[in-house]
């Protein structure tokens, strides 16, 4: 003990004491009965200081409620972020369903950005290719307008300039010599690229629009150079010449085409013109056929009287002709092979005598109560053969091929024949009127008028 400081001998001493007095308040603490009986008297000292009564009763339940309280463990406040804690960990399930839910949405968010990139990117090669393939075909074009210019023009100047002008126009002008392939690296995929594609997708159609514009213009130039081409050959044919000269319709069409393509127009079509020019040898033809079918009526002896029908018929094919229209060849034929038949024909016009067919027919005129009587007839061969003859009905103006019609006669002729056929039921001289060979109109008559009808 010699060698221990003093100082520090009355520090242990004090140390011990004060443990010491901490184990008496502890062992005092500990035993429940001296305890309550020390409260209960410090109560009662402490009100009877005051001069105030207390039950015993009020007592007993002040000091159960201090020993209840006095065993409690009373917590220390926590702060937000350990309740925050002790929730998460409460509710740790749900928490990490949540979780597991937020990280597989933004996987799909995450999958479906990567593949709308790859996307745009693609599309930005497959838009950029396109355009270059667009660029390809505008040269190609523009060395075939470079061969095509060099061909001479003579009639389709005016519109064949406008033309490569408007071809020169289009192709300076360069829509894409400033683009440059974007790269492929995903990462730079944002608003960015969707622009790129926008820009290259805008040039595209342009471009696009641009070869359409000159793929049609060069098509119309080549047509215009053939046209000119034809055209220059068929003007400077001698034969052509000479044909316009005998039909003006050829040179008629030709200054037509001239002054269309001075006026710039370029949808010229030269068709008409080479097949009216090819139809001359049909033209010349039928003209000899005028010629002969003249030769052959002639021939049987037709008179000059007769050869009225058949002369305006001629003439009006002929007018047809000097304008190369065929559309009446076919009804001249028709008509001609018909007049000679009937000029190479013995025919009668014949009542007819049938219990089926009326004989004649009386018609009244409304607007003034005139009469007028008809035969009915027929033109027979000299085999009693019927035949159509071409008649034109008085009343309808219409004509027609027919074997039987009206012919207009007068009352005493017509009375005669009514008094004919009531006598034994049959007309005895049914004879109306004679036509011979050579002839085109049939000899009648005085009884017998001109007029003819096709309905009774």
């Amino acid at each position: 003990m010699s060698e221990i400081k003093l100082s520090e001998q009355l520090g242990a001493m004090a140390i011990i004491d004060e443990l010491y007095q901490k184990q008496q308040l502890l062992l005092e603490h500990l035993d429940r009965n001296v305890l309550r009986d020390k409260l209960k008297e410090n109560i009662k000292n402490y009100y009877q200081t005051k001069g105030q009564f207390i039950d015993d009763s009020l007592i007993e339940k002040g000091i159960n409620l201090w020993f209840d309280k006095r065993l409690r463990f009373n917590v220390p406040k926590r702060n937000w972020f350990m309740h925050f804690l002790a929730l998460c960990y409460i509710k740790r399930n749900i928490l990490f369903t949540i979780i597991y839910i937020i990280l597989f949405v933004l996987t799909l968010i995450n999958f479906a950005e990567v593949t709308i990139t790859k996307k745009i990117k693609s599309n930005i090669d497959s838009t950029y290719n396109h355009i270059l393939s667009a660029k390809s075909s505008l040269n190609d074009l523009n060395r075939k307008f470079l061969e095509i210019d060099k061909h001479s023009v003579n009639f389709a100047q005016v519109p064949i300039k406008k033309l490569k002008n408007s071809i020169i126009d289009l192709l300076n002008q360069d829509n894409i010599s400033s683009i440059v392939k974007p790269g492929a690296d995903l990462s730079s995929i944002a608003q960015k690229d969707k622009d790129i594609l926008k820009y290259l997708k805008e040039t595209d159609y342009s471009i696009k629009t641009k070869l359409s514009e000159v793929t049609s213009q060069i098509t119309q130039l080549q047509e215009l150079i053939e046209t000119d081409k034809k055209l220059t050959k068929l003007i400077q044919n001698q034969e052509f010449t000479d044909a316009s000269k005998k039909y003006p319709i050829l040179q008629n069409i030709v200054d037509s085409i001239i002054d269309s393509l001075n006026q710039g127009q370029t949808n010229i079509d030269t068709n008409r013109i080479e097949t009216l020019y090819s139809s001359i040898e049909r033209a010349e033809f039928l003209e000899k056929k005028i010629e002969s079918d003249t030769k052959q009526l002639l021939e049987l002896n037709v008179p000059k009287s007769d050869m009225d029908p058949i002369i305006a018929l001629q003439t009006s094919l002929l007018a047809d002709l000097k304008d190369l229209n065929f559309e009446n060849v076919e009804n001249y034929q028709t008509m001609m092979a018909y007049y000679i038949k009937l000029a190479q024909t013995n025919l009668t016009l014949t009542i007819v005598d049938h219990p089926d067919h009326k004989s004649g027919v009386e018609r009244t005129h409304e607007n003034t109560n005139g009469k007028s009587w008809y035969l009915i007839v027929q033109a027979l061969t000299s085999t009693g053969k019927p035949t159509s003859i071409w008649v034109k009905s008085i009343e309808t103006g219409e004509t027609k091929l027919v074997e039987m019609f009206g012919q207009q006669v007068t009352l005493k002729s017509f009375n005669a024949v009514k008094e004919d056929k009531i006598n034994d039921g049959h007309i005895d001289n049914n004879k109306l009127c004679a036509k011979p060979k050579g002839r085109l109109t049939f000899n009648c008559p005085n009884s017998v008028k001109s007029g003819r009808i096709l309905e009774w």
